[in-house]
């Protein structure tokens, strides 16, 4: 049942979604599981915060309800126009499966692996037993497992066990590869509308082949890392293709995308600040009417607003820390050198953090607009800010470093990739005139 509500999870999703976003099949079940995903989270937070119970099959019938309303309007589109280019993403991918698919077995949810069990999926099952939110909220003083922190995962994970009629952890643990895979059909789809088909090709098989995006998707199943990636993913490939198109749908997609990050972990509200400024300049720019600017911003006011609210009346602090305050130099200087050398260790990020500077050269080489730079940049933030979380001397830095740095890092990869995949565009450009 929990491998049925993740395929649900995904065609419901994409039947939702205009086609402009989700413009094939395959792209738009990778689309549907990450947007489905978060609209079924949002849905049961706001029913739990009015005191309406949960039942899996309503939740599927408001998603479905959805689904009917837009394909009156607009019918998804079912063509599939095969490529070269394809069949390299799809042998990278395949690759990735046989590599690491068994090794989701090998993270087993117990005390000793404390994020994944004591922070994310015992909170699906808290939710679950208690039919709510605000009870786990207001016992929160019985736990260590940051109660603040946002609830993507956790209300996913528990709408699955609704659906299956009782906890399975480790079935739960699915939703990492599905996003994995999930994250893997935008990053193609997304590619290849900013550059070229070829180029989606084989930058998603990069992708794919990144060893610790894998074994955070696998070995590590459990954690909200990849799912953060998912949607950071899609926040920077919808604003560049925005800035481009100006189509509203693509705005929608950019501004729902991070609010997911956001509503997903602490590092995604650092996202969803930076994605703030890059698209308040483009509205300027653009001079927009106040209902794009309400699309812009009004889906993270209120889903993050709500949760403020929510959070605070039970006395449960955000679980966070202001970077830049208690700023040390010298924890600033060995996080960087820390992460450095992770980052270049191909053994660990393959082409990644070679593509990233790569990417940026070309787009100084080419002079190109500054449209053309938010992966960069949303890549560079997200790397700024956990320098400057190490900084600040919250926790011993050796173990922080040694149990966090991988997983940070595996967030910026898929905005590196995104980011090579806009210079490849830049320099054909470049080339033609």
């Amino acid at each position: 049942m929990i491998v049925l509500g993740l395929a649900l999870t995904a065609v419901m999703g994409w039947l939702c979604l205009p086609r402009r976003v989700a413009p094939s099949p395959v792209t738009g079940l990778a689309f549907g599981f990450g947007f489905g995903a978060f609209a079924l989270s949002v849905e049961m937070f706001l029913l739990a915060s009015v005191g309406v119970g949960w039942n899996a099959w309503v939740l599927l019938l408001g998603l479905a309800a959805l689904a009917g309303w837009k394909c009156t309007r607009e019918k998804p589109s079912l063509g599939i126009d095969f490529h070269w280019a394809d069949g390299v993403a799809t042998a990278a991918v395949l690759a990735t499966l046989w590599v690491w698919a068994p090794g989701e077995r090998l993270m087993p949810l117990t005390s000793q692996n404390w994020d994944a069990w004591a922070i994310w999926l015992l909170k699906s099952k808290a939710f679950f037993v208690d039919g709510d939110v605000a009870t786990y909220l207001a016992r929160a003083d019985e736990f260590t497992g940051q109660p603040g922190y946002p609830l993507l995962t956790p209300l996913y994970g528990t709408f699955l066990y609704l659906l299956n009629g009782g906890v399975d952890d480790h079935a739960a643990k699915l939703i990492t590869p599905a996003f994995f895979l999930a994250m893997l059909g935008a990053a193609y789809s997304l590619i290849a509308r900013i550059a070229s088909r070829p180029a989606a090709g084989l930058l998603t098989a990069a992708l794919a082949l990144t060893p610790q995006l894998g074994r955070g998707a696998f070995a590590l199943a459990g954690y909200a890392d990849v799912p953060l990636a998912f949607f950071t993913l899609c926040a920077a490939g919808f604003l560049t293709l925005w800035l481009r198109e100006e189509e509203t749908s693509l705005l929608a997609a950019a501004s729902a995308a991070a609010t997911a990050a956001a509503w997903t972990k602490n590092e995604g509200q650092l996202f969803l600040a930076a994605f703030a400024v890059l698209i308040a300049v483009g509205l300027v720019v653009k001079k927009a009417k106040p209902a794009e600017w309400a699309i812009a911003f009004a889906p993270a006011a209120l889903l993050l607003g709500l949760w403020s609210v929510v959070r605070s009346s039970a006395a449960v602090e955000a679980a966070g820390f202001t970077p830049g305050v208690d700023f040390d130099g010298a924890l600033f200087a060995r996080a960087a050198e820390f992460l450095g050398g992770r980052a270049f260790t191909f053994s660990e990020f393959g082409l990644a953090f070679l593509l990233l500077p790569a990417a940026a050269g070309v787009l100084m080489w080419r002079r190109s607009a500054w449209t053309a730079w938010p992966a960069v940049l949303f890549a560079l933030a997200q790397i700024g800010g956990a320098l400057l979380a190490y900084a600040t001397g919250r926790n011993e830095i050796e173990w922080w470093l040694g149990t966090s740095a991988d997983r940070l890092l595996l967030q910026v990869v898929p905005l590196a990739v995104l980011a090579a995949g806009v210079a490849a565009r830049e320099s054909e450009e470049g080339s033609r005139s």
